[in-house]
């Protein structure tokens, strides 16, 4: 009897490991997420920094703006660890650039800006990072910056076009180049602009690169 009884249990854990191919990690804020065992090679943990360093990709070129603080700014991240800054002020349609490099330590952006006999230091804490968009934390306070989308705008001056689809909306346009109507954009004044717009679908605020001519 009780051969068959320990011959009954190898039996049943052999099933039970051959049923069990998803490994089931269920979140706090209630839910789950399955992941196959055969994809797992192995399990680390590590604290919430070096998860965000790992997944940090900040090479490419990034938005904010805005019409209330009068300007918006693109910073263009470059392998071998230099950038450019590019400042528009709306108000008095002029621009200013940037020149340095920066390096990231931890969730510590550090920028060092070049020019003519003097080097400046900007300390930037970084709060949350993700394909599409960067937050920082600054001298200045705290900004979101977004990743700038490969697809260009084009349209002429005067012509309207872009119309936003259902749940869609302009966050940002500068108002100098770029008009926002009500959902359609308008082009106003010749030159290369930029634009933040809400997608519903993905609830992400996009950067998109436009030019007027």
């Amino acid at each position: 009897m009780k051969k068959t009884s320990i011959l009954l249990i190898i039996i049943v854990a052999g099933i039970t490991t051959h049923a069990q191919i998803h490994m089931r990690i269920y979140h706090k804020e209630g839910g789950h997420s399955d992941v196959p065992i055969e994809q797992i090679d192995s399990i680390t943990f590590v604290n919430s920094d070096e998860a965000l360093t790992e997944e940090m990709e900040l090479t490419g070129n990034w938005l904010w703006g805005s019409k209330e603080k009068g300007y918006y700014e693109v910073l263009s991240f470059n392998k071998g660890r230099t950038y450019t800054g590019y400042d528009y002020y709306l108000e008095y349609g002029f621009d200013t650039w940037t020149y340095g490099t920066y390096m990231v330590n931890g969730l510590l952006l550090n920028l060092w800006s070049y020019g003519y006999g003097y080097c400046r230091t900007y300390r930037w804490y970084i709060i949350g990072c993700t394909e599409n968009a960067l937050e920082v934390m600054t001298q200045m306070g705290r900004f979101t910056y977004y990743r700038v989308q490969s697809e260009v705008y084009s349209l002429k001056i005067g012509e309207e076009s872009y119309t936003c689809g259902d749940g869609d909306f302009y966050v940002f346009t500068d108002g100098v180049k770029i008009l926002d109507k009500g959902g359609v954009l308008k082009g106003i004044g010749e030159g290369t602009t930029y634009i933040l717009k809400y997608n519903a679908e993905s609830k992400l605020i996009m950067a998109y690169k436009v030019v007027i001519y």
